[in-house]
């Protein structure tokens, strides 16, 4: 393989199977890459690596040289052409994206590179399939200035995402403070998962500005410990990965949904409820027929429930997550792009997933008032999601002063503490009992 214009060609950095430059060729080249990043860019590490199988490791010298330079021109031909390649070891590469816009693209270029080299199965001549793939990156400046510190980051977000699932993990410091306290909120979440005993789902309302009707609901996820600490919802659905337990979760979360909606309808309170998943949910094709099964033994229309998509940047590019998503629109649900505003390509964007709702990400409107950019930037989604058709629901509400300017721009929908928190469902009901606005 002919390395790229960049590489370093001094023979002690360049790996002579690959004709990649090595470790020591990226760690030299960081620094000055980060001096030249873009203002207001980011700058992206990425590290992968083949875990190997009992298969990979009876191959011989010739079969394992093969496989690599093959993954390695996959990665290649993968990557940006402003993206710099490198290979750590036999099993390993670390690959760095200058000039990103956005912190979710490393989670995107990992989905695209796992995707591309799992497609090279079958043409590596006596290996008849690629073992399991782990990648882990970190992000500048989220993560550190240091270069050392970022490309050592970088895998341990990857030497995690090989020991279970998911298989692709984006840097964490909590990832390096498994200590005690740490082990204990893993088994303790794993026996809540299994006896159903501590999580629970709180619901938020989604008003309508012009009437003052809740409309909606946003449920969201709670989890008191058996000490009484309340535990972030990011930390639990980052344990439940760390698990493995993904599915057990959505299944909890398909069970508890629909006895909540069937509650509602019993005290009068007529609304939609929304669903909050993942990127990473939406990789499950077996997620539509889990929906679907969920909804016939509860004998509910799918119109009364919304799935609100995280982590919007990652959907564009992965047609499995498209196929998913649109089987969950042939079953009649209402889907709606969470967080919108913040890491995402363009809005033209909107006009190619199959979604009903924008909901426009609470940095903006908490800087509605006092600031021009963000009041431009929410008339615009507003502008383009009311021309498609699209509902527009603003998140973080908090006075009276932003949701009076929310109103001016033409936002009808709106959620946060000006109107309530996230209430326990006892709480909920009489909360909509009381202010009297039971939606349609």
């Amino acid at each position: 393989m002919r390395p790229r214009p960049f590489v370093n060609r001094q023979r002690d950095r360049i790996d002579q199977t690959t004709g990649l430059p090595l470790l020591a060729s990226a760690l030299a080249d960081l620094p000055k890459m980060i001096r030249e990043n873009a203002a207001e860019r980011q700058l992206g590490i990425i590290s992968l690596a083949i875990v190997p199988d009992p298969q990979l490791l009876r191959q011989s010298t010739d079969a394992i040289h093969k496989l690599r330079i093959l993954a390695s021109r996959q990665i290649l031909a993968t990557v940006r052409p402003q993206d710099r390649v490198y290979t750590v070891n036999q099993e390993e590469w670390l690959i760095i994206q200058p000039n990103l816009i956005s912190s979710a693209a490393p989670m995107l270029a990992m989905i695209r590179l796992r995707d591309s080299l799992m497609a090279i199965s079958g043409q590596t001549g006596s290996i008849s399939h690629l073992p399991r793939l782990a990648l882990g990156a970190a992000i500048w400046p989220d993560h550190g200035d240091d270069a050392l510190f970022l490309v050592q980051s970088a895998r341990i977000a990857r030497l995690l995402a090989a020991q279970g699932s998911p298989d692709i993990r984006t840097y964490q410091p909590s990832m390096e403070s498994e200590g005690e306290n740490e082990h204990g909120l893993l088994a303790e979440l794993r026996q809540a998962l299994s006896d159903n005993h501590g999580l629970a789902l709180y619901l938020q309302p989604q008003v309508d500005i012009v009437s003052g009707r809740c409309i909606g609901a946003e449920a969201l996820l709670r989890w008191q410990r058996s000490n009484g600490e309340w535990v972030a919802p990011p930390r639990i659905l980052e344990a439940i990965d760390r698990l493995g337990e993904r599915q057990t979760f959505n299944r909890w979360l398909l069970h508890q949904a629909p006895q909540i909606q069937k509650q509602l309808v019993e005290q009068g309170i007529d609304i939609v409820l929304s669903l909050n998943l993942s990127a990473n949910d939406l990789l499950d094709v077996e997620l539509p027929d889990m929906i679907g099964q969920a909804l016939a033994t509860w004998d509910l229309p799918p119109q009364k429930f919304l799935l609100e998509i995280t982590e919007t940047m990652m959907i564009e590019e992965s047609w499995q997550v498209m196929d998913v998503l649109n089987r969950l629109r042939q079953l009649g649900l209402r889907l709606s792009i969470d967080d919108f505003g913040t890491g995402y390509a363009g809005m033209g964007y909107l006009q190619r997933l199959p979604v009903q709702e924008v909901k426009i990400d609470q940095v903006f409107v908490r800087q509605v008032v006092d600031s021009d950019k963000a009041r431009e930037i929410i008339a615009s989604v507003i502008q383009l999601a009311s021309k498609l058709g699209m509902t527009i629901v603003a998140e973080g509400v908090e006075t009276k002063e932003t949701l009076d300017e929310l109103q001016a721009l033409g936002c009808r929908f709106a959620q946060g503490y000006l109107f309530s928190p996230a209430l326990a469902l006892p709480d909920f009901i009489i909360w909509c009992k009381a202010n009297l606005t039971s939606g349609k």
